[in-house]
């Protein structure tokens, strides 16, 4: 199934901002593909140039019949998204300090030189909403740090400040809110294009899979679905089932399952990854090439995919460069305090 021909010409996005959360409702009754109308399969459409650009960093997208599975090394873990119009990081309840008022405390006992540190006010004065969106919130910041950090899997003790694993996640969070070097395919839609489906073509989404999940077995983003809303979810998993179509040679049906870390947690202090799985349908156009393999030329997303797949994928370029948008909150105090927590 699976070429190897991998172009690194990575394209870097410096320092773009993306909001997203909420909740993880889906339809779960998958059609079969044949049950949508079915293009000229000797006919390749006009397509967006500049939304096939899986094609020319990893190469055409070549492959096989059959079942195919697939893991990355490291597997995200799951963490509260941090919804914008929440209080919960600068604002303690019931005699707790928030997470940021005791990152705060830390700076201002431990690091005396810094004069006072006030991560917790500049957090309520420039990022805090309540009027925000339901599913705004740095699901973006969390799919990124679950992605290239270790979890942090124990609470931190020093003298009378505790730092909860809840507490130690939402600050390793928000170091990666703005982050260099992240690959975008495909893109986000903001209500200003003609189509809300003007996102990313299946044959282009599945090449991601095949080249990041299945060749380097590393895990990639998803928006899960197209409209204006961002859901990030960091994927891990993948198993894809490709058939040949009985009638036309050149038409392959697939269906793939994605499974990702879920941020819909129950328990702030949350260790783990609660898995949470996508089922997408498309089907594949290409030449037969022998010994099994398809040229893929293009792909048809298909009956409910049609209305619910991909918005865009991120992928981990070779170097990450994060910080908070918080100017407060400096990347080595977090992860000074992740190390003494321990892992």
């Amino acid at each position: 199934m699976l070429d190897n021909v991998l172009v690194r010409c990575f394209f870097l996005v410096s320092f773009i901002v993306f909001h997203g959360c909420g909740d993880s409702s889906q339809d779960n009754q998958i059609q079969h593909a044949n049950d949508q109308p079915r293009a000229d399969s000797q006919v390749v459409p006009n397509r967006n140039s500049a939304l096939l650009e899986a094609t020319n960093v990893y190469g055409p997208l070549l492959v096989a019949e059959g079942e195919f599975d697939s893991e990355a090394d490291v597997r995200p873990w799951s963490a509260w998204w941090l919804p914008v119009r929440s209080s919960y990081l600068f604002k303690g309840e019931n005699g707790e300090f928030a997470p940021l008022e005791k990152y705060d405390k830390y700076r201002n006992k431990r690091m005396l030189n810094v004069g006072t540190s006030n991560a917790a006010g500049f957090e309520r004065e420039h990022f805090y909403d309540p009027d925000a969106a339901p599913w705004e919130g740095l699901c973006n910041a969390w799919a990124t740090a679950a992605v290239l950090e270790r979890e942090p899997r124990k609470p931190l003790t020093l003298g009378d400040l505790i730092l909860s694993v809840g507490d130690l996640k939402a600050l390793l969070i928000k170091t990666y809110e703005s982050a260099e070097g992240l690959e975008y395919f495909g893109q986000r839609y903001d209500g200003d294009s003609a189509s809300v489906y003007d996102d990313i073509y299946p044959d282009q989404f599945h090449k991601i899979i095949q080249a990041v999940l299945f060749e380097q077995h590393r895990s990639f983003i998803i928006d899960k679905e197209p409209g204006m809303s961002v859901w990030n979810i960091p994927i891990w998993k993948a198993h894809t089932k490709i058939e040949r179509d009985s009638a036309d040679g050149r038409i392959l049906h697939v269906r793939t399952w994605l499974t990702g870390a879920s941020p819909f947690i129950d328990d702030i202090d949350y260790v783990g990854t609660l898995p949470l799985s996508f089922e997408y349908v498309y089907d594949l156009y290409g030449i037969y090439q022998g010994d099994g393999i398809f040229n893929i030329t293009h792909g048809v997303w298909m009956g409910p995919s049609v209305d619910f797949h991909p918005d865009f994928v991120t992928v981990m370029g070779e170097k990450i460069v994060h910080k908070s948008r918080n100017i407060e909150v400096e990347n080595s105090v977090v992860s000074d305090l992740v190390s003494m927590a321990g892992f």
